[in-house]
């Protein structure tokens, strides 16, 4: 299973340019697969300056063609194939299918053998150490990060000592180890920065993350009531007025229907406000249940709700709102030990394309108002 880190997610969803053909062709269409991509073309662009430090070295005398020839070749040829195993799409199956990690051994690997090549001119390679582990370590985690860091320090440290050895009057043992203390310094302190970012990384991601779930929270308080969950009059209003102008364009009837929780009044004064309070969620739940994906219901006011029926006309959007009511009416609320059962009425009618929004919602209240004087537990139909 391809695993995608937290960076590359959100660089994925950055938006971005749409590539070309010779862009698809080179990144492929998939945003983290291109990111990816991306990183591992810019350690070939790395690679590619060691390259020319290391030819110009030839070019001045300081190095040999041939040993030089074959490092460039060892040396861009893997990175070539790490860039290759991921557009191949390979590395999706291992658990870094970007080869941070890899590339980063490889190229430190790379750069510990030109430090041994470069003879005088070596001081170069420390520079394009830096950039390679400034390439990946904001990539790490701090554990890693500090082995990549203990990795480079004995790569270069062996290369130093080896070569010390082997070439004294050019690797002059005192000045290796002071390469070697710089080293010691630079690339800890690297690692410190890489952790720090990290943090820092880590910190603003969830700052987004709390945003983003206070904007949701702002949003669903904004359209949600809070007690039931559905939607609040302010938003029903807005999509009743967007249906009505969908009728007007399109000539597809939907339907509305007000209904009320039948003698609530003496639930709340019978038995107090928190069954009150239950028997609001409760109904909410079941009618929700009870009602098609398309419909919408809203709380419109104390126990009183509005049912929006789409792309529907009458008779099935009766059948619908009896479905409804049978449903509430097997509805059993238990509050402190004690069973409440619930009964809706409600008025249902059909929009007509002449009338405006209130006018429809005036016809179903006083259909509403008929069920209520004809017994309750009913649905009238105007």
């Amino acid at each position: 299973m391809t695993r995608t880190t937290r960076t590359e997610t959100a660089a994925a969803d950055a938006p971005a340019a749409a590539p070309g053909a010779l862009g698809r062709l080179l990144l492929t269409g998939d945003p983290v697969q291109a990111l990816r991509l991306r990183q591992s073309g810019l350690a070939l662009l790395l690679m590619a300056v060691s390259v020319g430090l290391l030819q110009y070295a030839v070019w001045v005398g300081a190095a040999e063609p041939a040993p030089i020839a074959w490092w460039t070749l060892y040396s861009v040829g893997g990175l070539v194939a790490a860039w290759l195993a991921i557009r191949s799409g390979w590395s999706a199956r291992l658990a870094d299918p970007a080869l941070t990690v890899p590339q980063m051994v490889y190229a430190i690997a790379c750069a510990a053998v030109g430090y041994a090549l470069l003879g005088p001119l070596r001081g170069m390679v420390m520079t394009v150490l830096a950039l390679i582990l400034m390439f990946g370590m904001f990539q790490l985690r701090g554990r890693t990060a500090m082995w990549i860091t203990a990795y480079a320090l004995l790569l270069f440290g062996l290369a130093m000592a080896g070569m010390a050895k082997l070439r004294p009057e050019v690797y002059r043992p005192a000045v290796e180890l002071g390469h070697f203390m710089m080293l010691l310094c630079m690339l800890p302190a690297v690692t410190l920065l890489a952790e720090r970012m990290t943090r820092i990384r880590r910190r603003l991601r969830l700052q987004r993350q709390e945003l983003a779930e206070a904007l949701q929270k702002i949003q669903a308080l904004a359209t949600r009531d809070e007690l039931t969950g559905l939607l609040n009059r302010r938003h029903m209003q807005t999509l009743l007025e967007q249906e009505r102008q969908r009728r007007l364009r399109s000539g597809q009837a939907f339907c509305l229907a007000l209904i009320d929780i039948d003698h609530f009044k003496q639930i709340n004064d019978g038995h107090g406000h928190g069954a009150g309070d239950a028997a609001l969620r409760e109904f909410a739940s079941a009618a929700q249940q009870a009602i098609r994906g398309t419909d919408v219901l809203a709380r419109w006011g104390g126990e009183e709700f509005v049912l929006l029926l789409t792309d529907t006309s009458m008779p099935p959007a009766q059948a619908a709102v009896e479905r409804l009511r049978e449903r509430i009416a097997a509805l059993v609320v238990i509050q402190a030990g004690r069973a409440l059962n619930l009964t809706i009425s409600a008025g249902l009618t059909e929009s007509l394309p002449q009338e405006n929004l209130a006018q429809t919602l005036e016809r179903a209240d006083k259909l509403l108002y008929r069920a209520k004087a004809e017994g309750r537990n009913r649905v009238v139909v105007g």
